[in-house]
């Protein structure tokens, strides 16, 4: 039997090369369980809403997020409808006629009021007893890192150091050469970092970021970081999620 501690020796092992490590499954072997507890219409509608989906693809599915280059195959390829966030609008979906809308690692990366929105309209299109999921990482688990300098947390410094992968990204260096502030700042707000190539948005150094930390409360510092981002800035260097799918 393999233990957890041996697979994340060769997921590390694997990752230093630059590689990322997945697990392959058979992507059809949850339909004959959505046609057990699902309505047929809602099926055939797809009417299972993934919100800021990246290259997630399921059959019955439909994925939301805002048209990229980053995504052009997957979006693409599935049921898709392109959406921004920022906007503030109501989805096009009708009220009351989904089943399930998820999200996964979206709401970190908007800001409150688009957040409340994109709650509000879950809400308003789920019909009654469907179910909303979000998930999002643990920023207090981040913050305590950074606080201790814990640079081993940010698993994924080795792999975006090599040359191929820290060029795909577009980062201005190797990033075991950046900072321990600057790589939690890229990992949140990572147009303000000194890390991000565009040069027309003011950068936070560690000095500033340092402060920020050790005089605001640190959902203060967190909020006035992200405060100075551009999503438009943004979409125009493409991004990889460095979270392995395990």
């Amino acid at each position: 039997m393999i233990t957890s501690r041996f697979k994340d020796l060769i997921r590390r092992s694997f990752n230093s090369l630059g590689y990322d490590i997945r697990k392959l499954e058979d992507k059809n072997c949850d339909l004959n369980l959505y046609r057990d507890v699902f309505p047929r219409d809602s099926i055939a509608n797809k009417r299972f809403y993934n919100i800021g989906a990246g290259d997630f693809r399921h059959p019955f599915w439909t994925n939301i997020d805002l048209r990229s280059k980053w995504y052009k195959k997957a979006q693409g390829d599935s049921e898709f409808i392109n959406f921004d966030l920022f906007s503030l609008k109501k989805l096009p979906i009708p009220n009351n006629s989904a089943e399930l809308v998820y999200s996964s690692h979206t709401i970190e990366h908007i800001n409150d009021e688009a957040a409340q929105n994109m709650f509000n309209e879950s809400y308003r299109i789920l019909k009654k007893g469907g179910i909303f999921r979000v998930t999002t990482p643990n920023i207090n688990i981040e913050v305590r890192a950074y606080k201790n300098n814990d640079r081993s947390f940010f698993y994924w410094i080795d792999t975006y150091s090599m040359p191929e992968n820290y060029n795909r990204i577009k980062i201005r260096m190797p990033m075991n050469k950046a900072s321990t502030q600057q790589i939690f700042l890229f990992h949140f707000a990572s147009v303000v970092s000194e890390l991000h190539t565009d040069r027309t948005l003011p950068k936070i150094s560690d000095k500033e970021f340092d402060k920020l930390f050790s005089t605001l409360d640190y959902e203060e510092a967190l909020n006035y970081c992200t405060s100075k981002c551009s999503i438009r800035t943004a979409e125009k260097v493409p991004r990889e999620p460095y979270e392995l799918v395990e």
